[in-house]
């Protein structure tokens, strides 16, 4: 294989991620097999590796990753822990009230256009059938 530079198994041969996607390309799948090997055995490291790399080796998305990178090593211990968030809450806007008699003909006529005639003669069946029963 060309990727080992002296047969010395004592020093380990370092890769970048896009040069071992370079070399992994032009390699059987058995040499594959056997560059794999090599890196769980620690005879190839890995290095310079790009956070969407590593992300996707570990299967996890990005946003969790860099949340975790920004937290102290007493931060990261206490979210395995589980007495810390990984990531903070988000906050929840409260619904917007509407007031009906205040909204003008033309919007409503608008609105009814974006959800359909059909929808809306059902929602006001709806109604005029709830307010019967009252």
């Amino acid at each position: 294989m060309t990727y080992i530079v002296n047969s010395s198994s004592t020093s380990a041969r370092c890769f970048s991620g896009a040069s071992l996607a370079q070399i992994a390309r032009r390699m059987t799948p058995v040499e594959r097999a056997v560059l794999a090997a090599d890196i769980i055995d620690g005879k190839v490291v890995l290095q310079g590796l790009t956070a969407k790399s590593v992300a996707h080796l570990v299967g996890t998305n990005q946003s969790y990753m860099f949340a975790a990178l920004r937290a102290t090593p007493v931060q990261r211990a206490a979210i395995l822990a589980g007495t810390r968030p990984l990531m903070p809450a988000r906050a929840r806007s409260m619904p917007t009230v509407i007031d009906w008699a205040e909204v003008d003909t033309g919007k409503i006529v608008e609105a009814i256009k974006l959800i359909g005639i059909d929808r809306a003669l059902e929602a006001a069946i709806a109604v005029e059938a709830e307010h019967a029963g009252t």
